[in-house]
């Protein structure tokens, strides 16, 4: 077990700490969470790119050690490994992990990603085509930095982006774009019905 999935237990209780693999050519375990906050809900996490030390700029000193999640809705079914409609995060979680251990690189708060090139939506219901990471938003005294024996781990939320989300996030800057982001009550739950934060209000029938 794990020195990260012991402190877990401990902060959020052993029963609601499960093991999660999809199959054997996983690049990295994970870890499913049960989460009671007003909104219940399941976090996908990685258990082990911690074990990373990536290379963080010196403005990034002491964020050197990180776990990425998901933070999926009560009624999603993440157990249908079979589902693509469920499946998604699974395989962007893998190949997130995959892509800044094997490059040998680094992440950080408002790291974009498109998903494929050119960018296609992530899901037939998710139709949104790029992740960002960000700090937890509605999970942020949950997710507070963890010290472990000889290192502290900060986590990342992923979060799905329209393509004037990243387009607008490119051009003004991570930091105006979170902003905004949490002005319109945006965070990191995961969310088919979500509109763009820079959907107009005024629509032309």
């Amino acid at each position: 077990m794990s020195e990260l999935r012991k402190a877990l237990e401990l902060k959020i209780g052993e029963h609601r700490v499960h093991s999660f693999n999809s199959s054997l050519e996983d690049y990295i375990d994970l870890l499913l969470l049960d989460i009671e906050t007003k909104i219940p809900m399941k976090i996908l996490m990685t258990d082990g790119l911690s074990d990373y030390k990536m290379p963080v700029p010196e403005r990034y000193a002491g964020r050197e050690f990180s776990e990425i999640y998901f933070a999926l809705p009560s009624y999603w079914e993440i157990e249908e490994k079979d589902n693509p409609l469920m499946r998604w995060p699974i395989d962007q979680i893998q190949k997130l992990a995959k892509h800044v251990i094997e490059n040998e690189t680094w992440y950080g708060p408002g790291h974009t990603f498109s998903n494929g090139n050119p960018p296609v939506a992530l899901s037939e219901n998710m139709n949104q085509n790029h992740l960002i990471l960000i700090d937890p938003i509605l999970l942020e005294d949950l997710f507070q930095p963890l010290s472990l024996e000889d290192k502290t781990v900060h986590f990342l939320a992923i979060v799905p982006l329209f393509e004037d989300e990243f387009d607008r996030k490119m051009n003004s800057g991570y930091f105006k774009f979170i902003r905004k982001f949490r002005s319109k009550n945006g965070n990191e739950v995961l969310d088919d019905y979500r509109t763009s934060i820079y959907r107009s209000r005024f629509r032309i029938f």
